[in-house]
């Protein structure tokens, strides 16, 4: 499964991308909205996990401009630690929210049950 990792923080990035190919995903990581729209202008991911907090464009902004411009959004993980995270998720249509900090297991359940998501649309 393609995953694609939108966090600006490179730490958190970084440390995702290694999780994941721990959990044998394949991770493509990008840290702002603009990388997000070029990237799906080129590749299609299975499950995208996205930050809420991001600069120039906030989470909510990319996923309304994926869905402007590509008509869809790939399976969203919407993750946040900001306090008003969840209720901020639940206006993404399909998302599926991850609250900061979150448990391996956690990350992994929510991203089999997005995976399936997809593959249930296709």
């Amino acid at each position: 499964m393609r995953i694609l990792v939108v966090e600006d923080d490179a730490s958190i990035r970084e440390t995702l991308g290694m999780v994941l190919a721990s959990f044998n995903y394949q991770s493509d990581l990008v840290e702002s909205g603009d990388q997000v729209l070029e990237y799906l202008s080129r590749t299609w991911p299975d499950v995208m996990l996205l930050d809420l907090t991001l600069p120039g464009m906030t989470g909510e902004e990319v996923y309304q401009n994926i869905l402007m411009r590509f008509g869809r959004v790939p399976p969203t993980v919407v993750f946040s630690a900001a306090q008003q995270g969840a209720i901020r998720a639940s206006h993404l249509p399909g998302a599926w929210f991850l609250g900061k900090p979150y448990t391996l297991d956690q990350l992994e359940e929510v991203i089999v049950q997005a995976g399936s998501a997809r593959q249930g649309a296709a």
